[in-house]
């Protein structure tokens, strides 16, 4: 991907939620990497081959996705190095700000007729969401009378799900 689509994909996944992200460029003798903050995280990348400053640099390739907290700094004199890498920018973004669920807790739903559900026994059961993230969701079904820790959760991939209500 190249870099002025990374920034361009960056700036379409806060949007989305309603926030208006600024990305800070290279320096010419500091960072050599874009980055922006939310929520006490900062997200960064690079261009491979050469420095951000260089004219060419925002038609190269995006590399380095990291992700670490904004006080959090590596120690060149110990074996710590701050945050952690990820594999491209999609990843970094939700990290920094996941995406929202598709359904609310209260809400009703039913398991959709598919493979994973019908393996799972969830196909055509109705459900009452209890929360719901990162792209699952906890459900209790109706008629289920397990008994389950207050600490527990049975969760189930947001695409196996469909609203009733």
């Amino acid at each position: 991907m190249k870099v002025r689509n990374a920034i361009a994909k960056v700036k379409a996944h806060f949007k989305k939620q309603g926030i208006d992200i600024q990305i800070s460029p290279p320096t010419k003798n500091g960072s050599y990497k874009w980055s922006f903050e939310h929520n006490g995280y900062e997200g960064s990348f690079s261009v491979n081959g050469m420095h951000g400053t260089d004219p060419g640099a925002l038609d190269g390739e995006a590399t380095l996705f990291h992700v670490r907290g904004v006080n959090d700094h590596s120690d060149s004199q110990s074996d710590y190095f701050a945050g952690s890498f990820r594999e491209n920018i999609t990843q970094v973004c939700c990290s920094l700000l996941p995406k929202p669920s598709k359904f609310k807790a209260g809400q009703l739903v039913q398991g959709k007729d598919n493979k994973r559900a019908n393996r799972w026994g969830f196909s055509g059961k109705t459900g009452l969401v209890m929360g719901a993230g990162d792209g699952y969701v906890a459900v209790r079904w109706v008629g289920d009378t397990t008994t389950i820790r207050a600490d527990e959760r049975r969760s189930y991939s947001e695409r196996d799900l469909a609203l009733l209500s």
